[in-house]
């Protein structure tokens, strides 16, 4: 096996490598940096010829694994905005009338614990109570779904997962992307999110479909750049 000898362009550090990567990127196993080794981003020292042997033995830089760029989950809050206000005010609501029946604080005279008792405790406060349990449940129904729902752009592919317990998962090679669509009310340029769409060169329809993601134009920067 023949083994080529160049220098990191990072660190520095002498790499010893196979032929086999000459034309392809390799990570410096010292510095865990990608580069390639031609000219002029690394000049071959010298080539020697060694075992199996010692080849097992010294550490070579090897091929660079996929790397992630970016992952992102839709945005919560800033796409519900008229939801999450009266969600978040009712919540806060329903906090005060709790305190209020509880500790039979009066306001403008009136007692708040001299409602209407329903076993251990009054019917206001189990309103408050229900309350905050709907808008609870409404929140974590929304951070659960956001959370299961992933777009991911590596320096190769982009892949689009969803799903909590049946898992549907889609991916677009960044050298098959034909099309990029994005799609923006203009609340959403307000607030920075959108959908985006891709299809590949193969496929009449859009393959990937993700929606009310945060920074879309910088995702689609991202699958731009790493395009050959």
């Amino acid at each position: 096996m023949q083994v080529l000898t160049t220098t990191c362009p990072y660190c520095k550090q002498s790499v010893d490598s196979s032929i086999e990567h000459l034309d392809g990127p390799v990570v410096c196993p010292k510095c865990m940096k990608p580069f390639e080794m031609e000219m002029p981003t690394a000049v071959v020292t010298s080539v020697q010829e060694i075992g199996e042997t010692t080849a097992d033995r010294q550490p070579l830089a090897a091929e660079p694994e996929e790397r992630i760029l970016a992952k992102v989950h839709p945005a919560v809050f800033r796409t519900r905005i008229l939801s999450s206000l009266v969600l978040g005010l009712a919540f806060l609501a329903a906090v005060v009338f709790m305190v209020l029946s509880v500790t039979g604080m009066a306001i403008a005279g009136y007692s708040f614990d001299d409602t209407k008792m329903l076993g251990p405790a009054s019917i206001l406060t189990w309103a408050c109570a229900v309350t905050l349990v709907v808008a609870a449940g409404f929140i974590g129904y929304w951070m659960l779904m956001s959370r299961f729902t992933t777009l991911t752009v590596t320096d190769d592919r982009t892949i689009f997962q969803r799903g909590i317990i049946s898992r549907e998962t889609s991916e677009v090679q960044h050298d098959d992307v034909r099309n990029i669509q994005l799609d923006q009310t203009f609340i959403q340029r307000l607030l920075n999110v959108g959908d985006i769409g891709i299809s590949s060169s193969g496929q009449d329809d859009l393959e990937v479909v993700a929606k009310q993601l945060p920074h879309p134009k910088r995702l689609i920067e991202l699958i731009r750049e790493n395009q050959e």
